[in-house]
């Protein structure tokens, strides 16, 4: 808090205008003041923090001896005075900003000094009122307009502590309820998943072709719903800023290899091959977090395979600048001019190359990998023109070669 007795060093002698009576050095004094607490409150998110800025800028702006807030963003009205004496006006100030300031009007207070009441405005919106008081009834007078300032600084100052709480809370609850609803979701999946595998292996007798099939399909889309359930948990936790990395050590080989196991099956269904080119950093030591590398991967490889009907799949790994890479590339259709950020967006499909047609899936797999990379310090881009094939570029964090 400021010394209430720093308020004498504004106006030293002889500093007024001798023609005006105007004190042009102080004034220039309190306009500085007035646009460093805009600086400082415009990046604070707390209310009780903006509260704190504002103290500490009172005696610089406005020469106050005494100010008090009432807003319904504070637990409860705040007063101040800038010294001892000025207790009695403290408390006169803080009972008057418990008044309606819909208009800026000027009181006198008890004992002498004079006060104003301006309300904090947000826009059309009052959030607010602001109670300044000065033991010289004449700067009540001359400092209204720059409290009037002050008043409007604090109510936007206030207005984006409030929105990113609101914003904080909506995050939280998001999580909560993703949470809440994966882990409902996981158990009857689980069972519609062990059962199919319990009829698969003939527990209840043996099945026809046309039965197995059936049973391959349920298991098919017991998988999708599952990987679903899966890519919206963790995209409510990277929402909320409580996706947590642990980080071991790992070869780059062995992480292309675990991602290539995964979607051999689907490559070998569509006679793709799959192809790697990472032999030169095959044993280069990585520490990253495995899972979630190898989720990135196993995502761009199964899209690769997904989106090419001939031809490769090839992953090629590189150093750049202290920086390990790992690129997918195909030989599909290749991405749409001017598509490389689109393909990056939540819940957004983008047909590759002339086709009309939306292969299945939510449109969360390249949203939530790059968002994953760049949780853990890297990076994740596209690359590729319509009929070229798409490349997919994963850089792994600086840390991680």
């Amino acid at each position: 808090m400021p010394d209430g007795n720093s308020r004498s060093t504004l106006a030293a002698p002889g500093a007024a205008d001798a023609g005006t009576g105007v004190d042009w050095e102080q004034r220039a004094r309190r306009l500085e003041a007035l646009c460093g607490f805009a600086a400082q409150a415009g990046g604070v998110v707390d209310a009780e923090e903006i509260w704190r800025l504002l103290c500490g800028r009172l005696v610089d702006v406005l020469g106050a001896d005494a100010v008090a807030v009432n807003t319904p963003l504070l637990a409860e009205p705040h007063a101040w005075a800038g010294h001892a004496g000025a207790d009695a006006q403290r408390q006169a100030i803080a009972r008057l900003a418990e008044e309606d300031g819909a208009e800026t009007r000027r009181t006198e207070l008890p004992g002498g000094g004079a006060a104003l009441l301006v309300p904090l405005r947000h826009g059309d919106e009052a959030l607010g009122t602001l109670a300044v008081g000065w033991a010289d009834p004449a700067q009540a007078e001359q400092d209204g307009t720059v409290a009037e300032m002050l008043a409007a600084q604090t109510a936007a100052a206030l207005a984006n502590a409030r929105a990113y709480a609101r914003l904080t809370e909506a995050a939280f609850r998001r999580e909560r309820f993703f949470s809440a609803m994966s882990h409902d979701l996981r158990t009857p999946i689980t069972a519609i998943v062990g059962y199919s595998e319990l009829l698969a292996d003939g527990i209840v007798g043996e099945l026809n072709g046309q039965q197995l099939e059936m049973i391959e399909r349920i298991s098919q889309v017991s998988g999708h719903l599952s990987q679903l359930v899966n890519d919206i948990l963790d995209l409510a936790k990277l929402d909320a800023g409580r996706m947590e990395f642990h980080h071991e050590d790992v070869t780059l080989g062995d992480l292309v290899d675990e991602a290539l196991v995964t979607v051999e099956p689907q490559a070998r269904s569509k006679k793709l091959e799959l192809r790697t080119d990472v032999d030169p950093h095959r044993d280069t030591l990585l520490r990253v977090d495995p899972p979630r590398v190898r989720q990135i991967l196993v995502n761009l490889l199964s899209n690769a395979v997904k989106f090419t009907e001939q031809g490769e799949v090839a992953v090629v790994a590189g150093n750049e600048s202290g920086r390990t890479w790992l690129e997918v590339r195909d030989t599909g259709p290749g991405l749409p001019a001017g598509s490389e950020e689109a393909v990056f967006e939540e819940f957004l499909q983008i047909a590759a190359g002339t086709k009309s047609k939306r292969e299945p899936g939510s449109g969360l797999g390249l949203a939530i990998s790059r968002r994953l990379a760049r949780a853990m310090g890297g990076d994740l881009t596209a690359r590729g023109g319509g009929g070229t094939g798409a490349a997919f570029t994963l850089v792994l964090p600086p840390n991680a070669g």
